[in-house]
């Protein structure tokens, strides 16, 4: 009872500064106390919406006049809500401020909660969870329900956690079609582990079916468009159905992908032969195997160009005339080609330009071609980019539960680039965390064997451990028995280095672990560390090391009869090729697949390189299996 009269005289004392900010300064006067000539009313605020003012006086009078609890801290509510409703945050902040001690009812504690959020919301200093956790309470208030479910929803997104965004955002507001182009957006960006547990999230449940019916069925359109009929029928009247989502209906109208003939630019001479010859020899291993091409008589023809020697004006000139182009492969080439395309042109570029192209000026009779999707041209992007392992590795280390990891990069510029990417991944991924979950990477450069060593051992703390072993050793004539200690707050070290590097990297880590802390720290790198033609003793000083790479060059290869083939071909090929090989194998071998990868993002093709899906800048997104060293040998995660 005492904390609600303090809480109720502190509001009205603030208030008073408040509204007394920017006024002319008056003489002061002893102050007197008179009776007010007019008084709010219970029954007035019924009858008529009043100001947060009277609110506060009118809680004041309530409790002077009866001592009413609740009533009371209902006024302050209201209060606090009209000022946030108009933008007076800081008012709206001193009524939640005077409340915080005080014991509320169950349904006032709700909407004090919701206030509480909806200040929070965007202050960079609290977290997504922690504004999540004042947004459990139960609002019986319609509106107040929706802004509840509004925050959530945006808050969820901030955390990644898709499908519960899209379950909120549907409980938040009236059904759009905008909401629901949000909702199915979303749901398209949950992975196939969230969908796990949808049976709770019954809003979005309808959204996920669609979904994994799409992704079954999506290279298949006869079936894709037979299983579409169904489910519209038993969703008849669901606003899904109603508001149909634009990609399925585009998907359903593509024609048969035309590959009569195929333009292929690699560099085949010059200083990149040997990449270029690697890439055309994978594309002609898919080639001679495309068993479904000639069971319907329908063997592309393949012309390759060389781009060492083929101007940018003469590469426009044959895509022209072909139905679909592969290539170019160096960025310099795809930059200096696209400006320079028919807007229908097919290219399945080997790289990424700087920046997505814009789409081109259309003529009428272009524009009318670009509503069937089949005859209007595409330009996807298709790269082995380093930077997207990286990313990819951020994500990774984040989804096993590690919150504190060391990232140790050469100088290189390419390993560099590998570190800035893994960061920026790691910041998105963390933005919604509270700081003291998660911790901003620690960074090892290095240049050379010795200052790697003293990197490593200066980021785990050993370096300090040392030193206060000598200090301590100092104090005591006797000999002791140490062993320097590691921070134990690292959780995970991140390797953005050379196989050779690698190699002797990974001994100094495990030398520099501290025996007592009872747990091994893991280590993970890209493939870009690992070289399967090295010694066998490699092997042994990769212990533990968790790594991604392509399906193609793991023992799990999806293609043993061609690997074996490659094998007897090109013994002594290096792995850097191996990898390009398989590139070359998957650009062919996703052309008939690419007009439905482009509409429906949902769909994922398991190829020598990884599963491969399109993004909404065209670009094609590969997710590399995880592996791990084991008793030298390699074993990869998920597998028996």
């Amino acid at each position: 009872m005492v904390r609600l009269s303090t809480s109720i005289l502190l509001v009205t004392g603030t208030l008073l500064v408040l509204s007394g900010c920017g006024s002319t300064p008056t003489t002061r006067s002893t102050p007197t106390r008179t009776a007010p000539t007019e008084t709010v009313t219970q029954r007035e605020v019924s009858e008529q919406p009043l100001s947060p003012e009277a609110l506060i006086e009118l809680a004041q009078q309530q409790w002077q006049s009866d001592g009413d609890n609740r009533n009371s801290l209902e006024y302050l509510i209201q209060a606090a809500q009209q000022w946030q409703s108009s933008g007076e945050s800081v008012k709206s902040q001193q009524v939640l401020y005077s409340l915080r001690h005080t014991p509320l009812p169950t349904n006032l504690k709700a909407r004090y909660n919701l206030l509480l959020a909806q200040q929070y919301a965007d202050d960079p200093k609290v977290s997504s969870e922690q504004v999540l956790t004042l947004l459990n309470g139960n609002l019986s208030d319609d509106t107040l329900r929706r802004q509840q479910f509004a925050l959530k929803a945006q808050q969820y997104a901030r955390l990644g956690q898709w499908l519960q965004a899209a379950n909120a955002l549907l409980k938040s507001t009236d059904i759009t079609p905008d909401v629901i182009a949000q909702t199915w957006e979303w749901v398209n960006h949950a992975s196939e582990q969230d969908e796990v547990g949808i049976a709770r999230l019954t809003e979005v449940a309808p959204f996920v079916a669609l979904k994994q019916l799409v992704r079954e069925n999506g290279f298949d359109q006869s079936q894709l468009i037979q299983q579409l009929i169904q489910f519209r029928q038993v969703y008849r009247g669901h606003p899904l159905v109603t508001y149909w989502p634009e990609s399925l209906t585009k998907v359903t109208d593509l024609a048969p992908v035309k590959r009569d003939n195929v333009v292929v630019f690699l560099p085949l001479s010059g200083r990149l032969q040997a990449t270029g010859m690697t890439i055309k020899e994978g594309i002609l291993a898919a080639y001679f195997n495309d068993q479904s091409a000639r069971s319907a008589n329908q063997i592309p023809q393949l012309q390759f160009i060389d781009t060492n020697i083929t101007t940018p004006e003469a590469m426009a000139n044959i895509a022209s005339e072909a139905d679909w182009v592969i290539g170019p492969l160096l960025k310099e080439n795809v930059d200096a080609l696209l400006p320079l395309l028919s807007p229908k042109v097919k290219m399945l570029a080997l790289n990424r330009p700087d920046t997505t192209p814009a789409p081109l000026l259309l003529s009428a009779d272009e524009q009318q071609d670009e509503l069937q999707p089949s005859s209007f041209g595409i330009q996807i992007f298709y790269a082995l980019a380093p930077e997207d392992e990286a990313r990819q590795l951020a994500n990774q280390v984040f989804e096993q539960g590690k919150s504190a990891p060391i990232l140790v990069a050469s100088e290189h510029s390419l390993h560099q680039r590998m570190q800035e990417a893994f960061i920026s991944q790691w910041q998105k991924l963390t933005a919604g965390l509270a700081s003291h979950q998660h911790s901003a990477p620690t960074l090892v450069t290095y240049t050379d064997n010795a200052g790697l060593r003293d990197g490593i051992q200066e980021a785990l703390d050993v370096a300090q451990s040392k030193e206060r072993i000598k200090e301590i050793q100092s104090f005591v004539d006797v000999e002791l028995y140490n062993l320097p200690r590691n921070r134990l707050d690292i959780d995970a070290i991140v390797v953005f280095a050379s196989p050779e590097q690698t190699e002797l990297l990974n001994p100094v880590i495990e030398a520099s672990i501290s025996p007592f802390s009872g747990e091994s720290v893991p280590v993970y790198a890209t493939s870009r560390s690992v070289d399967y033609t090295q010694s066998r003793n490699q092997w042994r000083d990769l212990q533990n090391l968790h790594f991604l790479d392509m399906p193609w060059v793991l023992p799990t290869n999806p293609e043993p009869h061609l690997a074996n083939l490659t094998r007897e071909l090109w013994p002594q090929r290096p792995t850097s090729l191996q990898r390009l090989f398989a590139f070359g194998v998957d650009a062919y071998n996703i052309l008939p697949r690419l007009g439905q990868m482009v509409w429906l993002p949902q769909l994922e093709y398991q190829g020598l390189t990884g599963t491969l899906k399109i993004n909404g800048q065209r670009e094609v997104v590969r997710t590399l299996p995880e592996a791990v060293v084991n008793q030298e040998t390699i074993q990869v995660v998920g597998t028996q």
